[in-house]
C-alpha cells in the first residue's frame, strides 16, 4: 500500500454526531421547541437549508449568515474540546506513516473549520495535504475530487489507492471509480448494511483491518 485518502468526520475522528446535532442545538439555544427533521443539514449548503427550515417550521426571520456563524463556533468548539479519535485511528495513521504511505484528507468540511482538531491531534504530521469539497467545487457524490487527490498523491490509477470512508454515498463514489474502499462504522450512517456490501473491508475498529488485503 502506497497511497491513502481519508475522510475526516466519522472516519478519523468521531465528530459526525456533533454535525448531525448542531441544528437541534441551535434550535434549543434559541428557546425553540425541537421538532421535525433537522439532522440532515450537513452538506455544503447547510446554512441555507437550515435557514429555510427554520423560517417555514417556526416562522422566524433569520439569515443563513446568522446560522452559519453560530454553527462555525459550535463545531470548532466541539473539535477543540470534545471530539475523540475513531477506534484504532491513531494507531492506523502511525502504522501507515511509518511505512511511508502517502496520505491526504478529503473532506466536505472546510479547512479552517477543522483546524482545531488538526492541531489537537497533530494530524498535519500525517498528511501531504487536505482537500475540501467547497474549495474544490464538487461534493464526493462525483469522482472528480477523489481523482484530484489521487493525482496529487502521485498515484497513477485508482486501484493503487485506499479510500477510508464512513458515509455510504462517498464510499460508493470511490468504489465505482475503482478505488479500494475501507468502510468505517459510524452511528450516523443509517445504511451500514449496504456500506458493508460495497466496501472491500468494513471495520468498527481499525485494529480489525487486514493489511495483507490492501493494494
Amino acid at each position: 500500500m502506497k497511497y491513502a485518502i481519508f475522510d475526516l468526520d466519522g472516519t478519523i475522528v468521531d465528530s459526525m454526531s456533533y454535525w448531525r446535532g448542531f441544528a437541534k442545538e441551535f434550535i434549543i439555544a434559541n428557546n425553540l421547541d425541537p421538532k421535525g427533521e433537522y439532522d440532515n443539514f450537513t452538506d455544503i449548503n447547510w446554512s441555507e437549508k437550515l435557514c429555510e427550515y427554520l423560517n417555514i417550521t417556526y416562522g422566524i426571520k433569520i439569515t443563513p449568515k446568522d446560522i452559519y456563524d453560530w454553527g462555525l463556533k459550535y463545531i470548532m468548539e466541539k473539535y477543540r474540546d470534545d471530539v475523540e479519535w475513531k477506534p484504532g485511528a491513531k494507531q492506523l495513521l502511525d502504522n501507515l506513516k511509518s511505512q511511508g504511505v502517502k496520505m491526504c484528507i478529503c473532506s466536505s468540511t472546510d479547512r479552517y473549520l477543522m483546524e482545531p482538531v488538526l492541531d489537537k491531534y497533530n494530524l498535519h504530521n500525517y498528511f501531504e495535504f487536505t482537500q475540501h469539497c467547497r474549495a474544490f467545487g464538487k461534493e464526493k457524490r462525483e469522482p472528480d475530487i477523489f481523482i484530484d487527490c489521487m493525482n496529487r498523491l502521485g498515484a497513477k490509477q485508482p486501484s493503487e489507492v485506499v479510500v477510508f470512508e464512513d458515509a455510504l454515498y462517498s464510499a460508493k463514489t470511490a468504489k465505482d471509480t475503482g478505488f479500494y474502499v475501507v468502510g468505517m462504522y459510524d452511528s450516523t450512517e443509517k445504511k451500514t448494511d449496504i456500506l458493508k456490501e460495497i466496501a472491500d473491508q468494513y471495520v468498527t475498529d481499525y485494529s480489525q483491518l487486514d493489511y495483507t488485503k490492501l493494494p
